[in-house]
Protein backbone atom coordinates (compact mmCIF):
# COMPACT_ATOMS: atom_id res chain seq x y z
CA UNK A 1 0.00 0.00 0.00
CA UNK A 2 1.61 3.03 -1.21
CA UNK A 3 1.11 6.47 0.91
CA UNK A 4 0.25 9.27 -2.02
CA UNK A 5 1.08 12.43 -0.19
CA UNK A 6 2.28 13.47 3.39
CA UNK A 7 1.21 16.68 3.67
CA UNK A 8 -1.85 18.47 5.33
CA UNK A 9 -2.89 14.72 5.75
CA UNK A 10 -2.53 11.40 3.90
CA UNK A 11 -3.95 9.18 1.87
CA UNK A 12 -3.61 6.41 0.60
CA UNK A 13 -3.91 3.85 -2.45
CA UNK A 14 -4.97 0.73 -1.81
CA UNK A 15 -3.47 -2.38 -3.48
CA UNK A 16 -6.80 -3.01 -5.59
CA UNK A 17 -6.62 0.68 -7.19
CA UNK A 18 -8.97 2.35 -4.96
CA UNK A 19 -8.04 5.35 -3.14
CA UNK A 20 -8.49 5.67 0.93
CA UNK A 21 -10.15 9.49 2.16
CA UNK A 22 -8.22 11.80 3.56
CA UNK A 23 -7.81 12.54 6.87
CA UNK A 24 -7.80 16.50 6.36
CA UNK A 25 -11.63 18.31 5.28
CA UNK A 26 -10.46 20.79 3.13
CA UNK A 27 -8.40 18.46 1.14
CA UNK A 28 -10.73 15.69 1.05
CA UNK A 29 -13.56 18.49 -0.13
CA UNK A 30 -10.98 19.56 -3.20
CA UNK A 31 -10.00 15.32 -3.41
CA UNK A 32 -13.96 15.16 -4.17
CA UNK A 33 -14.43 18.57 -6.78
CA UNK A 34 -11.33 16.35 -8.67
CA UNK A 35 -13.53 13.16 -8.79
CA UNK A 36 -16.84 15.06 -10.11
CA UNK A 37 -14.72 17.09 -13.05
CA UNK A 38 -12.77 14.05 -13.84
CA UNK A 39 -16.12 11.98 -14.20
CA UNK A 40 -17.54 15.15 -16.45
CA UNK A 41 -14.89 15.43 -18.55
CA UNK A 42 -14.56 11.42 -18.95
CA UNK A 43 -18.09 11.64 -20.11
CA UNK A 44 -18.18 14.68 -22.65
CA UNK A 45 -14.38 14.32 -23.80
CA UNK A 46 -13.71 10.92 -23.51
CA UNK A 47 -11.94 8.91 -20.70
CA UNK A 48 -8.68 8.66 -23.59
CA UNK A 49 -8.90 12.02 -24.71
CA UNK A 50 -9.50 13.76 -21.02
CA UNK A 51 -5.65 15.20 -19.88
CA UNK A 52 -4.88 15.70 -16.32
CA UNK A 53 -4.06 19.57 -17.45
CA UNK A 54 -8.05 19.56 -18.59
CA UNK A 55 -8.99 18.49 -15.20
CA UNK A 56 -6.66 21.04 -13.12
CA UNK A 57 -7.65 23.96 -15.63
CA UNK A 58 -11.73 22.54 -15.05
CA UNK A 59 -11.31 23.30 -11.25
CA UNK A 60 -8.60 26.23 -11.71
CA UNK A 61 -5.42 24.27 -10.03
CA UNK A 62 -2.21 24.18 -11.56
CA UNK A 63 -1.21 20.60 -13.01
CA UNK A 64 1.31 19.76 -10.41
CA UNK A 65 -1.53 20.87 -7.64
CA UNK A 66 -3.56 17.85 -8.82
CA UNK A 67 -0.60 15.56 -7.96
CA UNK A 68 -1.05 15.95 -4.20
CA UNK A 69 -4.55 13.80 -4.79
CA UNK A 70 -3.97 11.49 -7.18
CA UNK A 71 -1.11 10.44 -9.24
CA UNK A 72 -2.98 9.97 -12.53
CA UNK A 73 -6.58 10.31 -14.15
CA UNK A 74 -6.68 6.27 -13.40
CA UNK A 75 -6.49 6.71 -9.82
CA UNK A 76 -9.26 9.45 -10.16
CA UNK A 77 -11.36 6.38 -11.87
CA UNK A 78 -10.91 4.12 -9.55
CA UNK A 79 -12.28 6.42 -6.86
CA UNK A 80 -15.30 7.04 -8.89
CA UNK A 81 -15.97 3.52 -9.27
CA UNK A 82 -15.30 2.88 -5.08
CA UNK A 83 -17.39 5.82 -4.20
CA UNK A 84 -20.21 4.24 -6.49
CA UNK A 85 -19.52 0.17 -6.75
CA UNK A 86 -17.72 -1.01 -4.00
CA UNK A 87 -18.52 1.31 -1.65
CA UNK A 88 -22.36 0.48 -1.73
CA UNK A 89 -21.57 -3.05 -1.38
CA UNK A 90 -19.89 -2.43 1.71
CA UNK A 91 -22.19 -1.48 3.33
CA UNK A 92 -25.17 -4.25 1.77
CA UNK A 93 -22.50 -7.02 3.49
CA UNK A 94 -22.77 -4.75 6.61
CA UNK A 95 -26.33 -5.02 6.86
CA UNK A 96 -26.31 -8.77 5.82
CA UNK A 97 -24.17 -9.17 8.85
CA UNK A 98 -26.46 -7.36 10.99
CA UNK A 99 -28.23 -9.53 13.03
CA UNK A 100 -32.12 -9.27 14.49
CA UNK A 101 -33.17 -7.81 11.05
CA UNK A 102 -35.77 -10.12 8.95
CA UNK A 103 -35.78 -10.01 5.07
CA UNK A 104 -38.54 -7.29 5.06
CA UNK A 105 -36.20 -5.32 7.20
CA UNK A 106 -33.19 -5.73 5.61
CA UNK A 107 -34.28 -5.53 2.09
CA UNK A 108 -36.21 -1.73 3.00
CA UNK A 109 -33.06 -0.51 4.60
CA UNK A 110 -30.76 -1.66 1.31
CA UNK A 111 -33.45 0.37 -0.81
CA UNK A 112 -34.28 3.17 0.84
CA UNK A 113 -30.34 3.54 1.92
CA UNK A 114 -29.15 3.00 -1.54
CA UNK A 115 -31.65 5.45 -2.85
CA UNK A 116 -30.74 7.95 -0.68
CA UNK A 117 -26.77 7.78 -1.03
CA UNK A 118 -27.51 7.57 -5.00
CA UNK A 119 -29.47 11.21 -4.84
CA UNK A 120 -27.42 12.57 -3.02
CA UNK A 121 -24.19 11.84 -5.14
CA UNK A 122 -24.63 14.57 -7.71
CA UNK A 123 -24.42 13.27 -10.89
CA UNK A 124 -21.80 10.50 -10.35
CA UNK A 125 -23.80 7.07 -10.77
CA UNK A 126 -25.17 8.61 -14.07
CA UNK A 127 -21.81 9.75 -15.22
CA UNK A 128 -20.25 6.24 -14.42
CA UNK A 129 -23.25 4.11 -15.75
CA UNK A 130 -22.06 6.11 -19.42
CA UNK A 131 -18.53 5.13 -18.67
CA UNK A 132 -18.89 1.85 -18.25
CA UNK A 133 -17.58 0.90 -22.25
CA UNK A 134 -14.60 3.34 -21.22
CA UNK A 135 -13.14 1.72 -17.92
CA UNK A 136 -9.70 0.20 -18.20
CA UNK A 137 -9.40 -3.18 -18.49
CA UNK A 138 -7.25 -3.17 -15.10
CA UNK A 139 -10.14 -1.57 -13.49
CA UNK A 140 -13.07 -3.85 -15.33
CA UNK A 141 -13.19 -6.59 -12.58
CA UNK A 142 -13.01 -4.05 -9.43
CA UNK A 143 -16.18 -2.18 -11.21
CA UNK A 144 -18.10 -5.72 -11.75
CA UNK A 145 -17.13 -7.19 -7.90
CA UNK A 146 -18.84 -4.23 -6.81
CA UNK A 147 -22.07 -4.46 -9.04
CA UNK A 148 -22.11 -8.55 -8.44
CA UNK A 149 -22.05 -8.14 -4.89
CA UNK A 150 -24.65 -5.58 -4.74
CA UNK A 151 -26.65 -7.97 -7.04
CA UNK A 152 -25.93 -10.85 -5.19
CA UNK A 153 -27.61 -9.01 -1.89
CA UNK A 154 -30.55 -8.64 -3.18
CA UNK A 155 -30.84 -12.13 -4.57
CA UNK A 156 -30.19 -13.56 -1.44
CA UNK A 157 -32.62 -11.06 0.70
CA UNK A 158 -35.39 -11.99 -1.67
CA UNK A 159 -34.47 -15.64 -1.39
CA UNK A 160 -34.39 -15.83 2.41
CA UNK A 161 -38.11 -13.98 2.81
CA UNK A 162 -39.39 -16.53 0.31
CA UNK A 163 -37.95 -19.28 2.58
CA UNK A 164 -39.36 -17.45 6.07
CA UNK A 165 -42.95 -17.02 4.08
CA UNK A 166 -42.38 -12.89 4.64
CA UNK A 167 -42.38 -12.88 0.52
CA UNK A 168 -43.86 -15.01 -1.89
CA UNK A 169 -42.82 -17.30 -4.28
CA UNK A 170 -40.96 -15.31 -7.21
CA UNK A 171 -37.67 -15.84 -9.02
CA UNK A 172 -35.42 -14.11 -6.90
CA UNK A 173 -32.90 -13.46 -9.93
CA UNK A 174 -35.58 -11.80 -11.79
CA UNK A 175 -36.69 -9.86 -9.22
CA UNK A 176 -33.34 -8.83 -7.77
CA UNK A 177 -32.95 -7.16 -11.26
CA UNK A 178 -36.67 -5.67 -11.27
CA UNK A 179 -35.84 -4.05 -7.54
CA UNK A 180 -32.68 -2.86 -8.40
CA UNK A 181 -33.81 -1.28 -11.62
CA UNK A 182 -36.49 0.53 -9.62
CA UNK A 183 -33.69 2.07 -7.29
CA UNK A 184 -31.26 2.99 -10.25
CA UNK A 185 -33.79 4.93 -12.18
CA UNK A 186 -34.58 7.40 -9.46
CA UNK A 187 -31.46 8.91 -10.79
CA UNK A 188 -32.86 10.07 -14.47
CA UNK A 189 -35.62 11.74 -13.31
CA UNK A 190 -34.72 13.08 -9.34
CA UNK A 191 -34.56 16.82 -9.20
CA UNK A 192 -33.09 18.28 -5.80
CA UNK A 193 -36.15 21.21 -6.21
CA UNK A 194 -38.62 18.68 -6.38
CA UNK A 195 -41.11 18.19 -3.41
CA UNK A 196 -40.31 14.96 -2.81
CA UNK A 197 -36.55 14.49 -0.30
CA UNK A 198 -34.18 11.87 -1.38
CA UNK A 199 -35.46 9.80 1.85
CA UNK A 200 -39.08 9.97 1.14
CA UNK A 201 -38.52 8.93 -2.24
CA UNK A 202 -36.46 5.69 -1.11
CA UNK A 203 -39.34 5.52 1.29
CA UNK A 204 -42.05 5.07 -1.55
CA UNK A 205 -40.49 3.15 -3.77
CA UNK A 206 -39.20 0.22 -1.14
CA UNK A 207 -43.10 0.61 -0.34
CA UNK A 208 -43.88 -0.61 -3.95
CA UNK A 209 -41.38 -3.10 -4.43
CA UNK A 210 -42.20 -4.56 -0.92
CA UNK A 211 -45.96 -4.70 -1.76
CA UNK A 212 -44.82 -6.82 -4.77
CA UNK A 213 -43.56 -9.20 -2.57
CA UNK A 214 -45.08 -9.64 0.46
CA UNK A 215 -47.26 -13.04 0.74
CA UNK A 216 -51.03 -12.93 1.61
CA UNK A 217 -51.34 -16.25 2.69
CA UNK A 218 -53.19 -15.03 5.50
CA UNK A 219 -55.73 -12.66 3.74
CA UNK A 220 -58.98 -13.11 2.52
CA UNK A 221 -58.89 -12.79 -1.32
CA UNK A 222 -62.18 -11.84 -1.88
CA UNK A 223 -62.96 -8.53 -4.21
CA UNK A 224 -62.90 -5.82 -1.66
CA UNK A 225 -59.27 -6.92 -0.69
CA UNK A 226 -58.24 -7.09 -4.25
CA UNK A 227 -60.14 -3.54 -4.83
CA UNK A 228 -57.92 -2.34 -1.34
CA UNK A 229 -54.85 -3.05 -2.93
CA UNK A 230 -55.02 -2.07 -6.41
CA UNK A 231 -56.41 1.53 -5.02
CA UNK A 232 -53.08 1.36 -2.88
CA UNK A 233 -50.99 0.68 -5.91
CA UNK A 234 -52.63 3.51 -7.49
CA UNK A 235 -52.24 6.16 -5.21
CA UNK A 236 -48.04 5.14 -4.77
CA UNK A 237 -48.19 5.50 -8.89
CA UNK A 238 -49.69 9.04 -8.22
CA UNK A 239 -47.07 10.17 -6.07
CA UNK A 240 -44.67 8.69 -8.35
CA UNK A 241 -46.30 10.98 -11.36
CA UNK A 242 -46.30 14.03 -9.34
CA UNK A 243 -42.33 14.14 -8.80
CA UNK A 244 -41.71 13.33 -12.55
CA UNK A 245 -44.07 16.84 -13.45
Amino acid sequence: MAQMDGSAGAEYLDRDGSVRASTNPRKELVREQLIDIAAELFDSKGYVQTSINDIAQALGLGRSAVYHYFRNKEEMLAALVESEALTPSHRLQELMAEPGLSPTERLRRAIVDGIVRRLSSGSRFILLSRLETQIPEALGPLYNQGRRHIYDFYVRCISDGITSGEFRTVDPKVTAFAVIGMANWTSRWYSPSGAKTPQEIGEIIADMALAGLRAHHDQPRDAEAVRQTISGLRQQIDELEKLVK
